[in-house]
């Protein structure tokens, strides 16, 4: 009897470290104005808008923005973008003088951002999924781990 109380005490306490484990996972949501003119969005579009190479959907100018907020930026970096934070700086410091070409506008965090969007035909960013709030459309939801 001794061993079967101790096996349920393991595999319940198994259970709830892995319950633990998963809901602590995190997602980034990529968000845009309400009247973007796509309702979806795919990692390799959100990559190439990030890059500079996909300046337009449609008619409509694409203005993205990013957070100073370092971890989610970082982990945007790495998650969709597959670079570090210093090889994206430098991607764009290259970018800037060579090509002309400006970066995306920085926000300081999720609440400006989403504000900055709503008010920006062509707007797109990036914020953690439960930030999500306010008049703009998810385009995309991406799992970036614990």
């Amino acid at each position: 009897m001794n061993k079967l109380r101790w096996s349920f005490v393991l595999g319940l306490f198994v259970l709830l470290m892995y319950g633990n484990a998963h809901s602590y996972a995190r997602e980034i949501a990529i968000i845009s104005h309400k009247d973007y003119p796509s309702g979806t969005i795919t990692a390799a579009k959100v990559k190439e808008i990030y890059l500079g190479e996909k300046i337009a959907e449609g008619t409509v100018k694409i203005k993205p923005m990013e957070q100073n907020d370092e971890s989610i930026k970082k982990r945007f970096i790495e998650k969709v973008m597959g670079s570090s934070v210093d090889a994206y700086k430098a991607y764009w410091i290259k970018k800037f003088f060579q090509e002309g070409i400006t970066p995306p506008t920085a926000k300081t965090s999720s609440s400006d951002l989403i504000q900055a969007i709503t008010q920006t035909n062509g707007g797109i960013g990036y914020v953690w999924s439960d930030d999500v709030k306010g008049d703009v459309k998810v385009l995309l939801k991406i799992d970036v781990g614990n």
